[in-house]
């Protein structure tokens, strides 16, 4: 018996079942690198080609993708690249237009389109007419049945590729579309993640912006910037509590420019303005750390003065009515000066008041002062010790 056919037919298998490993660890391969980090789409496609080459015995492969309607070449491989770091790719077209030559066939028809010997076939495109050697397999790369590119491999022999590697190809290919589309849409994913994050994170600093905004406008006079009455009473109520709890000194000041509505009338609301604006900036000016001063409401100021007696506060009602004699506001109709009248009321150190409004009825003392310099001529200042003793 002739042991021949025997020795052929193992030969053979032996050779399918070594193309099949090459086969399945390509795609085992190419598998993996989709769970991999492969960093940008252009590390992730030559990788891809790294891998076809390494698992069989092709040449040269490359991949062009679709850019509008032509193909551009994004990533191409010869399999001397793959052992010396010196090896050079031949010069491939960058760009080829749907139906032109081989690679444009395979993109406009979705089929795969074999050339086995590219000197004698008309349709195969180079540059270089010494490169129109060997064979060619072009193969569409598709996602959900829409061509996205198309995979091309070679060999410099003429007739190379059989069926086998038609069908390796053209799974390769689906499971290469498969990647670049995984990784076009995590990556799209991840954009859109970082995108919508920043959106957050700058709608989040506006929000905290606006909130800070509002909360000091909410305490905070827009005119002149400083306090107004809404931040006022619960900084007082607290001062006054702790004055009370300390057995401490505790005063009120309350201040309103004279005839301020003749200001506006005669100068104007503009100049109206600017007198609250310097007026606040002077009274806040004269104050010390821990007092609490607000514009209480049209042209009157309050002050909390804690650690504060009625002399303290009459002194500060005297410098606060000489600075304000020495202001001059220039105007269109000539030099303008501005008086005020001072109310003040104070609360022992030594009381023990029990009454819940102690707060009201301090201001409602200082308030009755003011109306009593007011009646005195304005431009003065009177401490509810003094509206006492004329009642």
């Amino acid at each position: 018996m002739d042991p021949t056919p025997l020795s052929d037919a193992f030969t053979e298998l032996n050779q399918r079942c070594i193309k099949l490993v090459g086969d399945l660890s390509a795609l085992r391969a190419l598998s993996d690198l989709g769970r991999q980090d492969s960093g940008d789409e252009a590390s992730l496609l030559r990788t891809a080609m790294r891998i076809l080459l390494e698992n069989n015995d092709f040449e040269r492969c490359s991949l062009f993708l679709l850019d509008g309607d032509s193909l551009s070449c994004r990533t191409g491989l010869d399999w001397r690249e793959t052992v010396l770091p010196t090896g050079t790719a031949h010069p491939t077209p960058h760009r080829f237009r749907l139906g032109e030559g081989i690679i444009g066939m395979a993109a406009e028809t979705g089929n795969l389109q074999h050339c086995r010997n590219c000197r004698e076939e008309s349709r195969f495109v180079h540059p270089d007419p010494e490169q129109r050697t060997g064979s060619l397999i072009c193969i569409p790369v598709t996602v959900e049945g829409r061509v996205i590119g198309v995979l091309n491999v070679s060999h410099g022999q003429q007739d190379f590729f059989s069926e086998h590697h038609e069908r390796l190809l053209e799974v390769f290919s689906n499971f290469l579309g498969q990647l670049i589309a995984n990784w076009r849409y995590t990556h799209q994913m991840e954009t859109e993640v970082t995108r919508r994050t920043q959106e957050l994170r700058t709608a989040l600093t506006e929000a905290e912006e606006l909130k800070r905004r509002y909360q000091q406008l909410s305490v905070v006079d827009e005119l002149t910037g400083i306090h107004n009455r809404r931040f006022f009473f619960p900084e007082a109520q607290a001062a006054l509590a702790n004055a009370v709890r300390h057995r401490r000194e505790f005063s009120l000041m309350m201040v309103d420019l004279d005839r301020f509505k003749q200001i506006n009338d005669s100068f104007g609301h503009a100049m109206g303005d600017k007198v609250l604006q310097v007026t606040a900036a002077l009274l806040k000016g004269q104050t010390r750390e821990g007092d609490v001063i607000a514009r209480f409401g049209g042209e009157e100021f309050v002050l909390a003065l804690p650690d504060t007696d009625l002399d303290g506060a009459v002194r500060l009602a005297e410098r606060t009515l000489h600075s304000l004699r020495n202001l001059e506001f220039n105007t269109d109709r000539g030099a303008l000066r501005v008086t005020t009248s001072i109310g003040l009321s104070c609360l022992g150190g030594r009381e023990s008041p029990d009454q819940s409004d102690l707060l009201e009825t301090l201001l409602r003392q200082a308030d009755q002062a003011l109306y009593c310099s007011k009646s005195q001529g304005r431009d003065r200042a009177c401490s509810w010790k003094d509206v006492r003793y004329r009642m």
